[in-house]
């Protein structure tokens, strides 16, 4: 039995993108502005133009590059750890595609998420410009990308589950939809939060069915009950039979089960790319983004040794 790990790609990047702590106006640096009497608790760096976080300052395009490779630098310092963690002979990572078949049957799903300030469209730009050049890094490692262009991750990682429920699976993600894996009766099958970094627990009703009358809030999908309705409804075999009788109900109950299920994808439409091998690239790209505390000599070492696990 193999141990595979399955990651969410969006999840995490999403995850990586979050900022902790104040917040920090990244402008260039002067030598008053940061000496030891100075503004800042930056020591000046006399040969390197560098902005008053303490990074490298970017002179052709005018920005900090802590501010310019936070995403990047921030999901291959995540990815180090969950890979020790899990100890996997095969890692996985499946991207997001995008699910026509949601839209057309529900405009909404997912409006709330749309971007309308100017501001936040500059995030979003800066976050799909990390993603693309994440999954060009990823080549460098022996990671498998996975990806299926009409299919949310979701679905995706739900199917390599069922393809691959011989083996010892480990899906991350912080996204609780995966608990509907938890309910098929697989055997080897975990769901690890990487945020509260702990593994995900099955309730003792059906998941699915609670989602789907409750709603969710995070993809615009409106709920048919109210919370505590539709927990007692789960719970209520009879009650639930009675609701089920009204046209309206299970139209309603319909609609939501395919937005919220996942939906098997056809082996044909996913996309499969293998990494290799190549620490000796990946290190040059991370010297070029200034990456310090991975690429330092014993960072690095334990970096590297961290896919000895991987066979695959």
């Amino acid at each position: 039995m193999d141990k595979i790990t399955l990651i969410d790609f969006h999840n995490m990047l999403w995850r990586c993108s979050i900022g902790f702590g104040p917040p920090i106006k990244h402008i260039i640096c002067t030598e008053e502005m940061c000496t030891d009497n100075g503004k800042y608790d930056v020591k000046h760096k006399r040969d390197d133009v560098h902005c008053i976080c303490g990074a490298k300052w970017d002179v052709d395009d005018q920005k900090c590059y802590g501010e310019k490779y936070i995403f990047i630098f921030n999901f291959f310092r995540n990815l180090r750890p969950l890979i020790e963690i899990t100890e996997p002979h095969k890692i996985m990572i499946v991207g997001e595609g995008r699910p026509q078949f949601r839209y057309d049957l529900y405009p909404e799903y997912k409006a709330n998420r749309i971007v309308k300030l100017g501001v936040k469209q500059e995030s979003k730009d800066r976050f799909d410009l990390a993603k693309d050049e994440i999954m060009r890094l990823l080549q460098y490692l022996p990671i498998t990308i996975a990806h299926a262009a009409a299919y949310e991750a979701d679905d995706t990682i739900g199917t390599l589950c069922e393809n691959m429920k011989d083996e010892d699976i480990v899906v991350i993600s912080a996204d609780s939809d995966f608990i509907q894996l938890l309910q098929r009766g697989y055997k080897n099958i975990t769901i690890y939060n990487p945020i509260k970094k702990e593994t995900m627990e099955a309730p003792q009703y059906n998941y699915l069915v609670w989602k789907i009358l409750n709603g969710d809030k995070s993809d615009g999908i409106k709920g048919i009950l109210k919370p505590k309705k539709a927990l007692a409804t789960v719970n209520d075999p009879e009650l639930f039979r009675q609701l089920m009788s009204g046209e309206e109900f299970r139209s309603l109950f319909s609609i939501n089960k395919k937005l919220i299920e996942f939906h098997i994808v056809p082996e044909e439409e996913i996309i499969i790319r293998e990494g290799v091998r190549n620490f000796d690239a990946l290190k040059k790209e991370f010297e070029r983004m200034d990456f310090q505390s991975i690429i330092n000599d014993k960072s690095w070492e334990k970096y590297v040794k961290t896919f000895d696990y991987v066979r695959y």
